[in-house]
């Protein structure tokens, strides 16, 4: 065998060895993430494109506590698109918060009424202040 040959089947091997420990460290992130999931007693499906990524959607019926955010935080290190839908969770700006802070690289979405909509428009903005009738904002804005 000449030199380039031997050189090739190294470079290939190692290539080999490179996306094993990949497709290992891949499978065990999902698991990790499945079981915090199903934990906190939510569901995910995904749709694998190894070695690109995947897609993967989880769907949680309730507010995750703190801890249950720490067991989440896997879904930060994922390859690929995550989605995390709340469902008919009433979210307070803290809750919103904590959730976009903990879970940045994921899509966060509730869902209400079977609609989906981002985790930032769920929320509605409380004041305590009256708003003015229609009449006298023409006069605000002379």
């Amino acid at each position: 065998m000449t030199r380039l040959s031997k050189s090739i089947l190294l470079i290939a091997a190692l290539g080999v060895f490179a996306l094993a420990i990949d497709s290992w460290n891949m499978s065990r992130k999902e698991k990790l993430l499945s079981n915090a999931v199903s934990r906190i007693g939510g569901r995910m499906g995904s749709i694998p494109l190894w070695p690109l990524g995947a897609e993967y959607r989880i769907t949680l019926t309730a507010i995750p506590t703190a801890d249950q955010l720490d067991e989440l935080k896997i879904a930060n290190t994922m390859r690929g698109w995550v989605g995390i839908a709340l469902e008919d969770c009433e979210l307070t700006s803290n809750d919103v918060d904590r959730l976009s802070i903990r879970l940045q690289r994921c899509h966060l979405f509730v869902t209400r009424d079977g609609r989906m909509s981002p985790i930032h428009k769920a929320v509605s903005k409380r004041t305590n202040q009256r708003m003015p009738p229609s009449g006298e904002i023409a006069w605000y804005k002379r």
